[in-house]
């Protein structure tokens, strides 16, 4: 089941904190045929975030909060991103065709996002339901990694701060880091909270107005057991006081979700509508809709 693709790590822990890994694992269950990519491919950037996983299971040890980290490989369809937009199920990667997602019919799209994508969501946004029951506004921490090259340029930074409008948790952090001295830190590097998080943050946090920050650790640093357990320990250190502001555990009250509305099209629509690719997906993008039927549960 794809539930088993989805690792609950540390689930009783104490801290009002939710740490999540998009991209844990390389699992494909259907088999490397099916992708038609070799093993070293899969086990390259483009199929998970490579030491990712280590480091959220670190920081949930030092933290005692819990995490949730998805194994399945994001070459079936990546977790991160809305189902149909672009990069939710990637035709080529970094000069790597991925032959088996070319011309996919409907039918395969709403498999995969039923199996792969739908169990994830779900699992955070419970995680999420569970904290609110008690009356408790978690904070989300969200790990993720980058390859050192992309399209042959070198990128500097050991580790990034990703953040837009609520900086509750990444003006601290950023502060924190840069006073060690002894890391090349990027601020919205190697990508800009600004432009886009991606589907998880801006779903479960940026909406919600829940206090949140996204780790970038490029792989060099984190690959090897012993580099992903430093910056573990570097990111507890860093998120240590900011966590113990009780202050910190309310509600944004700005809007997070504003500066992508004036730059582009955003429609109001949850995640359950995403997963049963509402009326507005099937209008604007001719794809038929999933059975609500086959979704629940």
């Amino acid at each position: 089941m794809s539930e088993s693709l989805i690792e609950h790590f540390r689930p009783t822990g104490r801290a009002p904190v939710l740490l999540l890994c998009d991209h844990a694992g390389k699992l494909v269950p259907e088999g490397l045929a099916y992708l038609g990519i070799s093993e070293a491919d899969l086990s390259r950037h483009i199929g998970w975030d490579i030491g990712a996983a280590t480091v959220t299971r670190e920081l949930a040890r030092h933290l005692d909060a819990p995490a949730l980290l998805d194994h399945a490989s994001r070459l079936l369809i990546d977790p991160n991103r809305r189902p149909f937009s672009p990069g939710s199920i990637p035709e080529e990667v970094d000069g790597t065709v991925i032959v088996g997602n070319r011309n996919l019919p409907p039918r395969e799209i709403r498999r995969r996002i039923r199996r792969y994508w739908l169990p994830y969501h779900r699992a955070i946004a419970r995680a999420i339901a569970a904290f609110r029951r008690r009356g408790i506004v978690p904070a989300i921490v969200s790990v993720h990694s980058f390859t050192p090259r992309l399209n042959g340029r070198f990128r500097p930074w050991q580790i990034g701060v990703l953040w837009r409008s609520d900086r509750r948790l990444a003006g601290p952090v950023l502060a924190a880091l840069r006073a060690r001295g002894d890391l090349v830190v990027g601020d919205n590097e190697p990508y800009s909270g600004e432009n886009a998080f991606g589907h998880t943050i801006e779903f479960h946090a940026q909406r919600t107005r829940l206090p949140h920050i996204m780790f970038e650790l490029r792989q060099s640093e984190i690959a090897e057991p012993d580099g992903a357990r430093r910056f573990a320990t570097i990111l507890a250190e860093v998120l240590a006081e900011p966590l113990a502001d009780p202050a910190l555990y309310r509600l944004f009250d700005g809007d997070t979700l504003a500066p992508l509305r004036r730059r582009r099209f955003l429609p109001r629509i949850g995640w359950r509508h995403v997963a049963y690719l509402s009326h507005w997906s099937e209008q604007r993008l001719g794809i038929p809709s999933v059975d609500r039927g086959a979704t629940e549960g």
